[in-house]
């Protein structure tokens, strides 16, 4: 079977027709799965777009390595031109042009208007054929404000509403509504059961969606997109809220969710990335090369856009003040008191860093590494903008086969350069070689060890680790579930880093339903920078969040501690019951607690009195000298229960009744939710394991909720 990969870097995305392929030309490029399809854009010193370039001129390196063009063609809209200059049309899927738009958040209202008047500029421009552009907001969360759309004025609208500098919690509920319109849409098209997209020839007649019609041998109408678009759509928005992640890490997670969401969509993908800049410290190198790698991959082009404008002579002041906050604090690290700052602990990995305060560099290494620019250093972005609007739709494919005999998951470096002078080419720098399987479902490197372990049925235990899924609000089309992944940090091998410890690890959680469908998967790679107490008490915690319909399901997780190859594997069975009137989470021991960070997402369900709690899968309490168990639930009101909630918490021994203790509960939030936590002092109870049962009444409904916790010396 014949599979196309896309983009330097090989995905490869596989559709078996339902309907006749019409027969290619010979400018059709077809590669096997040992082929790579490469784009790339090329102007000259003036940036003027190269359309005569021809296969003789250009020469490719792949590991240093030369290579053999088998394919050549140049796209333009909806045709491609052979090197000989014939025509032909492209097929249907392949002439949509996506294109998301990716706002940071700023209080800087300058920066704002940059943004704004760049993406409107863009919106505006003179556009090819069939580009859909999309909205979204990275901030506490990734925020859907437009799917998919040509229409110009629903796009100014979500524009404006992105850069007028309003929080994330004001546009959560826009967002969730959005994206459960897309998933109502999906639910009711006939025979779309699957998350594939539609095959390449599939024509239909009708346009709401894309404002177009569809005449002979052009695009996919509107109602025929709709539902692929709307599965990409919710497909880029599978980001977990990381509620222990923050500032870059959150920012690349986020990429990388937008990034893995379009892979099933054939042809160019662009996402323009609104930032006023990012730092990126050395613990988060391995997760950037996966997001580059993973974008080339998935033939998807960042352009990225510095909203600070014009900047004199700023660039390295930050890495001054950097090394000089670094010097201060290693100083600070000689006197004897153990409680060891933030800033101590990264004293010697900021001085080895502060090369980086540049924080242009990385949002540039994101659009020059995916073969697009940084756009920056100016106030006026419309000659740079009406090159992206150019890039979109006109672009050089070329195909060769780099020979790989051994898929090892290496990075494989591309450089592209041609013969004709003062050319300026922006084509992707790399990729990582994968097997064919690994690629055919978009599998960064790290994953395949994991899911191999997972899915050979065995639990080995040779790291230690905690998983679980933990039940919190349930809502009329199902309950959200988080996915809690603990790992204690001594159970990971240490290796000395600058000043401090590295620790490295990953993991892989698959979420099936009772017919053994994946209907969740989450996959992390992880890197720190800790001291040595922080090495032997810390823990590592993973929370993702989603929303699941009542039934049964298992949850198996595999870690793997990358420093010497050790992996663990955790079985467990859940059910999802429907949700009828009061509700109760997990009830949940919390390990921690502190002042919950500005601009909080109020749906973050660890969250008590204006407190971020870190929860704990481990159930055993240690009676240490003021040793205290603290649970942590939340009751949920039925708004149209008009009684309020009450609970009742029940201690039981080898199944029986020790006391049962009415609880009082605060008055409701805005969303129904009453958070609790209560403590225990842990001298009080003997020694023995206990369960602790938690029922919440309201009108006639109840719900109930167990914990099992062992007392032990």
């Amino acid at each position: 079977m014949k599979l196309i990969i896309s983009a330097t870097l090989i995905l490869m995305a596989a559709a078996p027709p339902a309907v006749p392929q019409q027969q290619p030309t010979s400018t059709t490029i077809k590669t096997n799965v040992d082929e790579v399809l490469l784009d790339l854009v090329v102007r000259d010193k003036k940036g003027k777009p190269i359309t005569d370039l021809t296969p003789e001129e250009l020469t490719i390196t792949d590991n240093g390595s030369k290579q053999t063009i088998l394919s050549f063609r140049q796209v333009r809209g909806t045709e491609a031109v052979s090197a000989t200059g014939a025509t032909e049309t492209l097929d249907p899927m392949r002439q949509i042009r996506l294109v998301t738009l990716a706002f940071e958040p700023t209080d800087s209202p300058t920066q704002r208007k940059l943004a704004r008047e760049a993406a409107i500029d863009l919106v505006k421009g003179d556009q090819g054929t069939n580009v859909f552009y999309s909205v979204v907001v990275i901030d506490t969360r990734l925020l859907l404000l437009q799917q998919f759309t040509k229409d110009h004025d629903a796009l100014i609208k979500a524009i404006e509403q992105a850069t007028q500098g309003v929080s994330a919690p004001r546009l959560t509920s826009e967002s969730d509504a959005i994206m459960a319109q897309l998933r109502q849409l999906i639910n009711t098209q006939p025979g779309n059961t699957s998350g594939a997209v539609l095959p390449q020839n599939t024509l239909a007649a009708g346009s709401q969606l894309a404002g177009t019609t569809l005449n002979g041998n052009g695009p996919p109408t509107g109602d025929v997109l709709a539902a692929p678009l709307a599965r990409v759509m919710l497909d880029m928005m599978r980001m977990d809220a990381a509620a222990q992640s923050n500032g870059t890490r959150m920012s690349i997670d986020a990429l990388r969710a937008l990034v893995d969401g379009l892979r099933p969509m054939p042809g160019r993908k662009s996402v323009m990335y609104f930032s006023a800049g990012m730092y990126r410290g050395t613990e988060l190198d391995n997760m950037w090369r996966i997001l580059l790698a993973t974008a080339n991959r998935n033939n998807v082009t960042f352009y990225s856009v510095d909203t600070r404008g014009v900047m004199i002579g700023a660039q390295n002041t930050g890495a001054m003040n950097q090394l000089d906050g670094a010097t201060q604090s290693s100083a600070n690290t000689t006197n004897s008191n153990m409680r060891v700052t933030q800033d101590q602990m990264m004293a010697g990995d900021t001085a080895e860093t502060a090369g980086r305060a540049n924080v242009q560099l990385a949002i540039r290494d994101l659009a020059e590494s995916t073969g697009g620019f940084l756009i920056g250093d100016s106030n006026d972005l419309r000659v740079p903008l009406r090159h992206v609007n150019e890039e979109i739709s006109s672009y050089y494919e070329i195909s060769y086969n780099p020979g790989i005999t051994n898929f090892d998951g290496s990075f494989r470096k591309l450089a592209v350069a041609s013969t004709r002078k003062d050319l300026v080419i922006h084509a992707r720098t790399g990729y990582f070689a994968l097997p064919p399987e690994a690629r055919l479902a978009g599998l960064a490197p790290f994953e395949l060890p994991l899911l191999k372990a997972i899915s050979d049925g065995k639990l080995p235990f040779d790291v230690e680790f905690r998983a679980g899924a933990v039940q919190l609000q349930p809502k009329k089309e199902g309950t959200n579930v988080a996915v809690l992944v603990e790992v204690p940090m001594h159970g990971l091998e240490a290796k000395p880093g600058v000043g401090t410890l590295d620790v490295h690890c990953s993991f892989a959680s698959l979420v099936k339903d009772s017919t053994g469908q994946v209907v969740q998967k989450i996959t992390r790679d992880r890197s720190f920078k800790v001291t040595e107490d922080q090495h032997k008490a810390g823990n590592f915690l993973d929370k993702t969040t989603f929303l699941l319909p009542p039934g049964k399901y298992t949850l198996d997780t595999a870690v793997l501690d990358e420093a010497n190859q050790k992996i663990g594997v955790d079985h467990s069975e859940f059910t999802v019951a429907a949700a009828s009137g009061v509700g109760i989470s997990s009830l949940l021991p919390i390990r921690s607690g502190a002042p919950a960070p500005k601009g909080m997402d109020p749906n973050e369900p660890f969250q008590f009195q204006g407190n971020s709690l870190t929860p704990t899968l481990d159930k055993v309490v240690k009676k240490v000298p003021d040793a205290m168990l603290r649970l942590f639930f939340t009751v949920y009101q039925d708004a149209a229960i008009s009684d309020k909630a009450t609970v009742e918490i029940e201690f039981m021994k080898d199944g029986q009744t020790l006391q049962k203790v009415p609880m009082p509960l605060p008055a409701a939030d805005a969303q129904g939710r009453i958070p609790y936590v209560m403590t225990i002092p842990a001298a009080a109870i003997p020694d023995g394991t206990y369960d602790i049962r938690a029922t919440a009444k309201q009108g006639s409904t109840s719900a109930v909720s167990t914990a099992t916790i062992k007392f032990e010396q």
